[in-house]
């Protein structure tokens, strides 16, 4: 049996936050929630998620932080969520990201699945 091998450029971490969700060249904005993150990108909740391929903006809101990315939809899954992949952000975002990402680090591992595989 072939062992399974995780392909991701950058760990992902668990995460439970609030995130807006802004689609390029739209004025409308929907809300959903962050279930894990990483350096690379996100998953993203939400029962209509849009379609592969769709650039956004992300407003991802914390007690104590508040970051803005630029990202498009790599997966989509209806009723459940999407993949994210961030497209670059300036510095200050970067450096916000990897605060978030190192104290999300230390944090124990959830017991749970969601049962989506991204």
């Amino acid at each position: 049996m072939a062992e399974y091998k995780m392909k991701r450029r950058y760990p992902r971490f668990a995460c439970d936050t609030g995130v807006k969700i802004l689609p390029d060249f739209s004025s409308k904005s929907y809300w959903g929630t962050v279930s894990d993150i990483s350096l690379g990108g996100c998953y993203v909740c939400i029962p209509s998620p849009l379609p592969v391929g769709q650039t956004v903006t992300l407003s991802i809101k914390t007690a104590n932080l508040d970051l803005n990315v630029a990202g498009r939809a790599v997966s989509s899954h209806p009723g459940f969520g999407m993949g994210v992949a961030f497209q670059g952000f300036p510095r200050e975002s970067e450096k916000k990201l990897k605060t978030l990402l190192e104290h999300l680090a230390t944090q124990p591992k959830p017991t749970h699945s969601s049962g989506v595989f991204h």
